[in-house]
């Protein structure tokens, strides 16, 4: 399991002594995903033509912010019984 967090594109910089990820074409032409150039840890997914870049959470150097707070799970159908289901503030419901 792992916890994401997704930044917008415009004004993004990587900023860590690291700096940018090595990049890996999971999927070619649809997704990448960065790993620690030093140690290979995963810290980074982004899909081609989207506008946000999506960081593991433990890659932060504060993860533990206030203002990061969950928006939406994924694979929630296939989820363990005992994981609790984070509200899905994504969708709107009608009628």
């Amino acid at each position: 399991m792992m916890s994401w967090v997704a930044f917008p594109l415009d004004g993004f910089a990587w900023t860590g002594e690291g700096g940018e990820p090595k990049w890996y074409d999971t999927f070619p032409g649809q997704t990448r995903r960065g790993f620690c150039p030093d140690c290979g840890s995963h810290i980074a997914a982004f899909d081609y033509g989207d506008v946000r870049m999506g960081v593991n959470l433990p890659a932060l150097d504060h993860p533990d912010g206030d203002d990061l707070v969950p928006v939406n799970q994924s694979f929630r159908d296939t989820a363990v019984s005992w994981l609790p289901q984070v509200p899905d503030t994504q969708r709107t419901t009608t009628g």
